[in-house]
């Protein structure tokens, strides 16, 4: 018995290795040219589980000058060091700058005749500037660390670093240097005592010693600030002509700087800014990651004086430069707005388009607009301002049929754009197009956006079929989307569930929309088929593993509102098709959050190898179906989407396609929340549970938690938070939140039940997961405890994360 679960265990972390190192994540694409044709290169992020960390490898593929790949060339990808921390092609692709951590080790001699000497080590940031083609290291800048702190190279959201038109300087964002303090016993010549600059006994004191941070991902960020770099003489200064005010002793409140651009003419930079406490709308910093709502601008800084002053190689300044003009507020009628992007100038006049809402939303995601300006690139000033796609309810339409039946066509017509970052470079060469990926439903999809008119039109390619037309007849419904936008072609991904992500690239079509189809279909080349890269040492990896399919599945819900609910039902392909598969349903986080048909390790481990099938439910309040049906979930949480779910679940019964006597539910975070109200108020149907770091007491988490906004949107409704002030709970409303709790059905649980909890979890406190795993063993009730000790929210470090994984799926064979 032992000699076989031993084997068992050894398959599972066999089986995990194969689906895990099949993942294609790739980070970053960018075309860069060169004499006779262009080079594509990708970066890929992969799981390094005996590590417990992630690697990166770099991919390139050479194009020839009619954009197809040069045929009998096969590279093999480079891992990129990890001391490499960014890098950044210039526009003209003659340079590459690399942000990398160096450890510089300083030798002292010992001074006392004997030859010894001690050393130490200092950590550092050096920005290298490759010129020729990233052929020759051209300069090495070291970043003064008594300016600031260390660079932000989160481009996702707060990050970002860009080149100058004229690639002579760059902009990035780096961490506010912290306040210089002292301890009350320290000694006199351990700083100036004359400089009023140095704090005593501030190093314990919040907003001097002490960051405030932004929460989940986000606990080394604080205030963050924009700097610039000469390339030609090395030198760096802040650009302080930005909002906020800009203290030597203090990071409280002010504002936090990011997502910077130049405009086409280089004397000024395009930014985003968010209230860090200087505008009145965060008195408290509350976590950023998964919460786009937050209160952010766009504003202009000119940069012009400040980038001559850093050309001058002389140590001195030049007394007879002006200072910059003071920043300008671009988006003042709007409650958020990020992610600026510039098009390519190719006459005087160049367009600024930006993602933004007008009254923005509680919810921690909705549908955005997209708005655009007009950059006069003589006079060097801003014109008219225009609405491209406006905000959306929903969408106009919503297609009739049964549950039962795969549906054909989109589903429903366009429900707005639900998207948090444009691509870095999203134009096409005149300027008249944007290429992006916005969620449709539970598929992210690439759309074509008129920069004249707004008008949008669904990209249609298909990368595992070189018939286009074919492709086109039998539309699926992988999710694809947008890395690039450049050198007349679209970089992209398209992945489903039982397919990692394949990398292609569309030839554009340029012309006005007149004159291409209404719905597009472009020439698709496959650029590369990533191979497996094994995650561990622990095997190798075997190819003949389970396989599964799976189809898209849209309910009307029952209570006859005009809204849809979607699901993804994955299923193993079985020699015993007189027995039907146990199921796991899998209710996504946020709640405004989706579960998109791409594929994810995690669940088709459990499906292909495990033997489950798995229903990824999308229910009322996820993100791709509209405004309305989102912020219809905002104040009936556990409630409405516990109906929508149960509601899905009994659909997939009823069509025989599962075992209905073998239903279990997995979730983490909100899916975890509603894992526990599934078991609690649905005990006959599901069975067995596994959650992961899950709200289980909202009231418990008010003032513990990076999103106190959370527990009262999602308790009251929007519109019921007052951003303006922070504080605990009253009496009434703590009885309301303990009702949306899971542990109100803590007595009627029954499920065996796996809680796996992060104790780095800023988001959801530990004390969550933990207070209900002792609440059902209290009970006596079968259940287990998970605990991973540096690990965050999403327990997403590799070998933490392959635990979980195995771990749930033999709880499940153990079970279910």
């Amino acid at each position: 018995m032992k000699v076989k679960q031993a084997a068992s265990m050894s398959d599972d972390a066999d089986a995990y290795n194969f689906f895990a190192s099949s993942s294609v994540d790739v980070t970053s694409a960018y075309t860069v040219p060169s004499q006779n044709n262009n080079i594509i290169t990708l970066v890929r992020s992969v799981r390094d589980v005996d590590c417990n960390k992630r690697r990166k490898f770099l991919y390139t593929v050479p194009l020839n000058k009619d954009g197809n790949i040069v045929a009998g060339i096969n590279i093999p990808p480079v891992e990129i060091p990890a001391k490499e921390l960014l890098r950044l092609s210039s526009p003209s692709g003659r340079k590459l700058a690399l942000l990398v951590n160096e450890d510089r080790v300083d030798h002292v001699d010992g001074g006392n005749g004997s030859g010894s000497s001690s050393s130490s080590s200092s950590a550092r940031q050096v920005l290298e500037i490759w010129s020729e083609h990233g052929t020759k290291l051209e300069r090495r800048c070291v970043l003064p660390k008594d300016l600031h702190g260390n660079v932000c190279t989160d481009t996702s959201w707060f990050g970002g670093m860009c080149w100058s038109p004229t690639e002579e300087a760059l902009v990035y964002v780096a961490e506010k240097s912290t306040p210089k303090t002292k301890s009350f016993f320290g000694r006199s010549d351990d700083c100036a005592a004359d400089d009023v600059r140095v704090q005593e006994g501030g190093q314990y004191t919040l907003g001097v010693g002490r960051r405030e941070d932004w929460g989940e991902k986000y606990a080394s960020t604080s205030l963050l600030r924009l700097f610039c770099i000469s390339i030609k003489s090395g030198k760096v200064a802040e650009v302080e002509n930005c909002p906020g005010e800009n203290s030597v002793l203090s990071t409280d409140g002010s504002f936090t700087m990011g997502q910077p651009i130049f405009s086409p003419c280089g004397s000024h930079i395009i930014y985003t800014a968010w209230d860090a406490g200087g505008g009145g709308r965060m008195p408290k910093r509350l976590g950023s990651i998964y919460c786009s709502q937050r209160p952010s601008s766009i504003y202009c800084s000119s940069v012009d004086n400040l980038l001559k002053q850093l050309s001058n190689n002389h140590s001195a300044p030049d007394e007879n430069l002006e200072k910059d003009t003071e920043f300008s507020c671009l988006t003042p009628n709007l409650r958020l707005a990020s992610s600026p992007r510039f098009s390519v100038s190719n006459k005087n006049i160049a367009s600024l388009t930006f993602l933004g809402s007008v009254n923005g939303f509680d919810t921690h995601a909705g549908n955005v607009g997209l708005f655009k300006l007009d950059w006069d690139v003589i006079a060097k000033k801003f014109g008219s301002f225009k609405e491209l796609v406006p905000e959306r309810d929903g969408p106009d339409h919503i297609d009739d049929f049964s549950p039962d039946e795969e549906f054909s066509g989109l589903g429903f017509s366009f429900p707005g754009l639900f998207l948090t970052m444009l691509p870095k470079n999203c134009f096409t060469n005149d300027g008249k197009f944007i290429f992006l990926s916005s969620l449709w439903g539970s598929v992210n999809r690439v759309l074509r956006i008129s920069v004249e008119d707004g008008s949008i039109c669904p990209v249609y390619f298909d990368l595992c079929s070189s018939d286009a037309e074919n492709s086109a007849s039998k539309l699926q419904y992988c999710s694809q989307s947008v890395l690039d936008v450049s050198r007349g072609g679209v970089i992209v991904s398209q992945s489903e569930p039982n397919n990692p992500a394949l990398v292609g690239r569309l030839k554009i079509c340029e012309g006005s929309a007149d004159e291409l189809n209404e719905n597009i279909m472009h020439g698709a080349t496959l650029l590369s088929k990533m191979s497996p890269i094994s995650t561990t040492s622990h095997s190798y990896i075997c190819e003949s593993r389970g396989t599964l399919t799976w189809k898209l599945m849209q309910l009307k819900p029952n209570d006859g509102t005009d809204s849809v609910i979607q699901a993804i039902l994955l299923l193993p392909n079985r020699s015993d098709n007189e027995n039907p598969p146990a199921l796991i349903v899998v209710p996504h986080g946020g709640p405004h959050s989706c579960l998109s048909t791409m594929y994810i390790p995690s669940y088709a481990f459990l499906c292909a190898h495990g033997n489950y099938a798995v229903l990824e439910v999308n229910y009322r309040g996820s993100t791709g179906f509209g405004q309305k049906s989102l912020e219809s979930l905002a104040g009936h949480v556990g409630t409405q989407d516990v109906r929508d779910v149960v509601q899905v679940t009994k659909a997939v019964i009823e069509q025989k396609l599962v075992d209905g006597d073998r239903v279990g539910v997995c979730g983490g975070s909100h899916g975890g929340f509603l894992a526990g109200h599934l078991i609690g108020q649905h005990s006959e149907l599901f069975k067995v549970a596994a959650m992961r770091n899950p709200v289980t007491n909202i009231p418990s988490m008010v003032t513990a938690t990076d999103i106190p906004d959370w527990c009262y949107v999602e308790t009251f409704g929007s519109g019921k938070y007052d951003w303006t002030d922070f504080r605990p709970t009253k009496r009434d409303e703590i009885a309301s939140m303990y009702d949306a709790s899971p542990v109100a059905h803590l007595n009627n649980v029954s499920a065996p039940t796996l809680v796996a909890i992060g104790l780095a979890d800023k988001r959801v406190p530990a004390s969550q997961g933990i207070e209900y795993f002792h609440a059902l063993r209290s009970k006596g009730l079968k259940t287990k405890l998970l605990v991973y000790e540096k690990c965050d929210h999403a327990i997403d470090l590799p070998t933490c994360e392959a635990d979980h994984w195995i771990n749930i799926k033999k709880w499940f064979d153990e079970h279910l």
